[in-house]
């Protein structure tokens, strides 16, 4: 569920080449999400962290195929995907993390 709203919301730092969204309309579409599939409260307020873990733990199982010489995930490490994970979970985290503005 975490990296469906990670595509589909979408999820992406302002920085990314795939079109993103300002961080309210990401709030709103990610407030869709969690309604239809029936999170809780304390789910949403997990939600942020559990999307960068996520995309963390994606780049981890990279890293291993690679590394036993997996020739798409070496490709996928030597054109910078892991980057752009970890970057775009940093920015989950920065951006969707617990808030005092009541967002």
């Amino acid at each position: 569920m975490a990296y469906t709203a990670y595509r589909f919301v979408p999820l992406y730092a302002p920085d990314a080449v795939e079109p993103t969204l300002p961080v309210p309309e990401a709030c709103r579409r990610l407030t869709l999400f969690a309604d239809a599939y029936g999170l809780s409260e304390e789910e949403r307020a997990a939600f942020p962290a559990v999307a960068a873990a996520r995309l963390r733990a994606l780049v981890e199982s990279m890293y291993t195929q690679a590394a036993a010489g997996h020739p798409a995930f070496s490709r996928h490490v030597a054109d910078g995907h892991d980057r752009r994970y970890l970057t775009d979970a940093q920015w989950i985290e920065a951006a969707f993390g617990p808030r005092t503005d009541n967002r």
